[in-house]
């Protein structure tokens, strides 16, 4: 083959890459996400969805995205899977009482179709006949209590109902080629609560029995509905350890300890290992993780009074952030007092007089020698002007003068009285004589 003719090969070559790239882009181009998705259940505690698969149009192998709105912004950790189908345990981020958003892709290399959405609620009804406001605590490990309040538009004679689920396995059945199940096929299946609390004759709470570790991390699944269905069910799915209300500790003992300190101490062999507990003295408040706390400062003259509660520790509970600050503490335990020591309050108060007194001869001391004190640490300089005369330059000749200046006579009258003997008579004559 001449060169040329090796030429026209080469490119006849290039060109059928370039056409087999193309139509291989082409096909890719077009890859359609999947159809006809049927919602369901996959037992009490999943979600479950089918599809039908979209043709294939290459030859990589198909795989099949899937995720579903936990809220308008964010979607729960979904999957990828060759089947076209997908089951999801309950999440506690999924607001099981609107309507759930579905989507599924299809996956081909690194090319994703767009997604198929799929809105639709898991249980069917008005939602204003759904009921309100429901909570559920668990107490002491023995019971739960459920509590709510009727839908907005209920019937005045609406009978409700709970059903509850458990379950500590958290992981969903196999599949295998079975259909979603409705919803309300699986209503009876579950534990009908029988001992209601009634409000005007409609029931608003009920109450049924769990005796369980907390250890298991069991998760409850309660749905309150009308008996004759005529209500929208609403759904409770809860982990059991975020609703744990556990029995208040018992105070043991409270005293004073030789470092003028308060110590607390309670009893813990009914809570479980590593809770955390709340004591309040007066009115502060410590957090403890022990069962024993030592408050320092402690006035002899103070009377005192402590309590206590407890709550799980927060790697027992599953609650997002910031909740888990917020579970459920016990009921406060019953008071324990520690009166005030009787004369510590005359012996404080004469302790601070001796104290004041002391401080008080310590200022009138200092204030005292304060002169001399002052002197013998900083001595006055002499004024030269009262050593020195004016004349300085006579001063510095003849130094400074020195005189006695005469003293001033003073003057005293002295009488001498002169007697004649023959005559007896007193003559007095007066003479004056200077004193010096």
């Amino acid at each position: 083959m001449t060169a040329h003719g090796h030429r026209l090969l080469l490119l006849l070559c290039c060109l059928c890459a370039d056409w087999t790239r193309g139509t291989a882009h082409s096909g890719l181009g077009q890859l359609l996400p999947p159809t006809n998705i049927t919602f369901g259940m996959n037992g009490i505690f999943c979600l479950f969805w089918t599809w039908t698969p979209t043709a294939k149009t290459t030859n990589c192998s198909l795989k099949y995205k899937t995720e579903i709105l936990t809220s308008p912004s964010h979607t729960s950790p979904g999957g990828r899977d060759k089947h076209p189908y997908y089951t999801l345990f309950l999440d506690t981020r999924i607001d099981l009482n609107k309507n759930l958003t579905l989507k599924v892709y299809t996956e081909c290399d690194n090319t994703t179709s767009a997604p198929k959405n799929f809105i639709s609620p898991l249980a069917t009804g008005n939602p204003g006949t759904m009921v309100r406001n429901m909570s559920c605590v668990w107490h002491y490990k023995e019971y739960v209590n459920c509590t709510w309040r009727p839908g907005e538009i209920a019937s005045p004679s609406v009978n409700y109902t709970l059903h509850y689920w458990l379950d500590k396995e958290h992981i969903c059945l196999p599949v295998e080629n079975k259909k979603p199940t409705p919803f309300y096929d699986l209503l009876d299946d579950g534990n009908l609560c029988q001992n209601y609390t009634y409000h005007s004759g409609i029931p608003v709470g009920c109450q049924f029995k769990l005796e369980e570790d907390f250890n298991h991390f069991y998760c409850l699944l309660a749905v309150v509905t009308d008996r004759t269905q005529n209500s929208k069910p609403y759904l409770y799915f809860i982990s059991v350890n975020n609703i744990a209300k556990l029995k208040p500790p018992v105070i043991k003992k409270i005293e004073r300890t030789p470092s003028n300190s308060l110590l607390v101490s309670w009893n813990v062999s009914n809570t479980p290992k590593d809770s955390e507990y709340q004591l309040q003295v007066n009115n502060e408040i410590y957090l403890v993780s022990s069962d024993s706390k030592e408050v320092p400062n402690a006035l002899p003259d103070v009377t005192y009074t402590a309590k206590v509660r407890v709550r799980l520790p927060q790697h027992a509970v599953d609650l997002p952030d910031p909740q888990n600050e917020n579970f459920l503490w016990s009921e406060w335990s019953e008071e324990g007092t520690l009166v005030a020591i009787e004369g510590g309050k005359t012996a404080f108060t004469v302790l601070l007089l001796l104290v004041s007194f002391v401080i008080i001869v310590a200022v009138v001391l200092l204030l005292i020698n304060m002169r001399r004190l002052r002197i013998l640490l900083c001595p006055q300089i002499p004024d030269p002007s009262k050593g020195i005369s004016s004349d300085f330059q006579q001063w510095l000749k003849y130094g400074k003068s020195v005189y006695n200046e005469p003293k001033k006579e003073e003057v005293c009258v002295v009488s001498l009285l002169e007697t004649s003997p023959s005559s007896q008579v007193e003559n007095a004559k007066t003479t004056s004589i200077p004193v010096l």
